[in-house]
C-alpha cells in the first residue's frame, strides 16, 4: 500500500501503473512531491465540497475539478518525463 505522506495514496490511485516511479520520484524530487500533496489536497477538497450536496458549492466543485485535472496532466508529463 502506497504511503499516505505526499499525497501518494491519491496519485497512485490515478497511476496505479506507475506506482514504483511515483514513489521514487515523490521521495527524491520535492517539486514532484509538492504537486503529489497539492493533488491529495485537491482530492480531499473536493471531497468535501461534494459531501455537503449543497448547490451553493457548486463554484468550488467546479474549480477543484479543474485543478486536479491539471494537476493529473502535470503529474502524467513529468513521470512520462521521468519514465
Amino acid at each position: 500500500m502506497p504511503d499516505r505522506r505526499y499525497g501518494l495514496d491519491s496519485v497512485t490511485a490515478c497511476f496505479p501503473d506507475q506506482a514504483g516511479l511515483i514513489l521514487r520520484l515523490c521521495l527524491s524530487d520535492p517539486s514532484f512531491r509538492s504537486m503529489c500533496e497539492e493533488y491529495a489536497l485537491a482530492r480531499n477538497c473536493l471531497s468535501r465540497f461534494e459531501e455537503l450536496g449543497d448547490a451553493a458549492h457548486g463554484t468550488e466543485i467546479a474549480d477543484y475539478r479543474s485543478v486536479i485535472r491539471a494537476l493529473e496532466g502535470e503529474i502524467k508529463r513529468f513521470v512520462s518525463r521521468s519514465a
